[in-house]
């Protein structure tokens, strides 16, 4: 008990899965956008220690951020800012059953790897 007390009181691993989980719900969810550009800049998005980041900069991370909020700058990201954003902010907002089911996953493995 010692030993899964010590890893639900650091679950980095969890953050990691969890991170990732979101991520590729928000890579469905950008698929669902009307443009080419959101699927390409959900593509280009890492997690890195329980991170979700945009690894590039300049002007991918821009595209990357028009996709996700809207633009004024791209039009073919339209001129209305949606502050809540349209695949990614809504994925981790609001978790499908797959992403949830991750994080059940994870915490069985470790009660399981407990008990042996």
């Amino acid at each position: 008990m010692h030993e899964l007390e010590g890893r639900l009181e650091h679950p980095d691993e969890l953050e990691d899965r969890y991170a990732r989980a979101i991520l590729e719900q928000a890579i469905r969810n950008a698929g669902l956008r009307p443009t080419p550009q959101a699927p390409m800049a959900a593509a280009a998005l890492v997690v890195e220690s329980g991170t979700i980041l945009a690894p590039a900069g300049g002007d991918s991370a821009e595209v990357g951020q028009g996709s996700e909020f809207g633009s004024t700058i791209y039009r073919q990201f339209g001129g209305r800012r949606q502050e809540r954003g349209y695949w990614l902010l809504p994925a981790a907002d609001n978790p499908d059953a797959a992403t949830i089911a991750t994080g059940d996953e994870w915490l069985d493995e470790q009660v399981e790897d407990s008990i042996r």
